[in-house]
């Protein structure tokens, strides 16, 4: 096995796990709501807390975690980072109200720094290599939500566990990710990425970024995709049930969306590495505009082509965004810079897509006003596409 051989294994087992260690802890919670509920006897709004509490912490940690990475190494950062999420799953699954909500604010703080940083170490990396990093670090995105919502509960049956004990079990999968991060680091160290050009890079913090309009295209593009992603989560159950599908069949063609993304999520980068940037930026959302046009004619007797047309387009808008993070930036500082932005951005989006979406279902008390405003919003990912997709056509490190 060759140097170059080796430092890709290395890398994408350790960006596929510290991906799966962003996602896993937050959306594993939701399959143990209901034993959740009955033991603390919390309403839903106190429990909507537990989710909503690390996607605040990205507002406030993001734009530190350039800044961090600079003063004390991003790597190192990393691995905290991925420290504090293992420490925030065990905390979290302690028998107490106090760990439980203190362990989701560590939780939140080691996620959203991960969330920036990881990105820029991926631009930190060569450029044959980038392509690849990028597309196990969106596919682990995918992958992550499929594995939380499908293990979780087999886990509690299989263990015999209370839900305390089912979310530490998944702490495991952070703790691997911080062994993985270590030997990665290290074999960084011991290989640095040559460097193809010696002219220097100014200073790219978080408040020069905030000032390119490019950067805020690739964030609105990131954090469409991101309403579209959390929207369906939360709301395409019930958009089906309306139409007659049962609880159990509306929950399984829900998770079928993560599980088709998964490939297509890996694939993106790599075709946009081939000079297909341009075009697959506005044509990756395509397939969610024709799924919601198709729950809007058809409703769910299209079911089976709708959650997979919004699988695809999921999982190759995951892979268009954030290569199009990497592929803009001038430098992993700069990847930094541009992350905490588009994160930033993309949780508050995020936020705002599943809040929008039950509005217009509780006020009209049909899906139609909320599928027609989720249509509009991709459509208008599509037109940002092609913007962006010119934009990052030819990579910059």
């Amino acid at each position: 096995m060759t140097r170059t051989t080796r430092s890709a294994i290395i890398g994408m087992a350790a960006i596929l796990v510290a991906g799966l260690s962003l996602r896993i802890p937050t959306i594993s919670l939701g399959p143990l709501l209901p034993d959740l509920r009955s033991s603390t006897g919390y309403g839903e709004t106190l429990l909507s807390l537990l989710t909503s509490i690390p996607l605040a912490l990205t507002l406030v940690i993001a734009p530190m975690s350039p800044w961090l990475a600079r003063r004390f190494g991003r790597n190192r950062i990393i691995i905290v980072a991925l420290t504090t999420v293992t420490v925030g799953i065990v905390v979290r699954s302690l028998p107490h109200d106090v760990a439980l909500f203190s362990g989701t604010v560590l939780l939140g703080v080691g996620i959203a720094t991960g969330t920036v940083l990881i990105p820029a170490a991926i631009a930190s990396a060569t450029p044959v290599l980038r392509a690849r990093l990028t597309g196990t670090y969106s596919m682990s995105l995918s992958l992550g939500p499929a594995l939380a919502l499908g293990l979780t509960v087999p886990i509690m049956r299989w263990t015999d566990l209370d839900w305390t004990g089912t979310l530490a079990v998944w702490a495991g999968c952070s703790l691997i990710a911080v062994v993985l991060w270590a030997i990665y680091a290290r074999d960084r160290y011991r290989n640095p990425t040559p460097q193809t050009d010696s002219s220097p890079v100014p200073p790219q913090g978080v408040h020069r970024v905030l000032r390119d309009p490019s950067v805020w295209q690739i964030a609105l593009y990131l954090g469409i995709t991101s309403i579209t992603f959390y929207a369906t989560s939360t709301w395409l159950p019930t958009t089906l049930m309306m139409g007659g599908v049962s609880t159990a069949a509306a929950g399984s063609y829900t998770a079928i969306i993560n599980i088709v993304a998964i490939p297509c999520a890996f694939l993106a980068p790599a075709i946009m590495s081939r000079g297909y940037a341009q075009w697959l930026a506005p044509l990756a959302p395509i397939g969610a505009l024709i799924a919601v046009a198709l729950l809007l004619t058809v409703g769910p007797s299209g079911v089976v082509m709708t959650v997979l047309l919004f699988g695809i387009s999921q999982g190759l808008c995951l892979g268009v965004s954030y290569d199009q993070v990497v592929r803009y930036a001038r430098s992993p500082d700069h990847a930094a810079a541009i992350s905490a932005v588009t994160s930033a951005s993309g949780v508050a989006l995020a936020a705002l897509g599943p809040l929008a979406y039950g509005f217009g279902l509780e006020v009209t008390a049909s899906a139609t006003a909320s599928l027609t405003g989720l249509g509009a919003v991709v459509a208008c990912q599509i037109l940002l596409g092609l913007r962006t997709g010119r934009v990052v056509r030819e990579p910059r490190l």
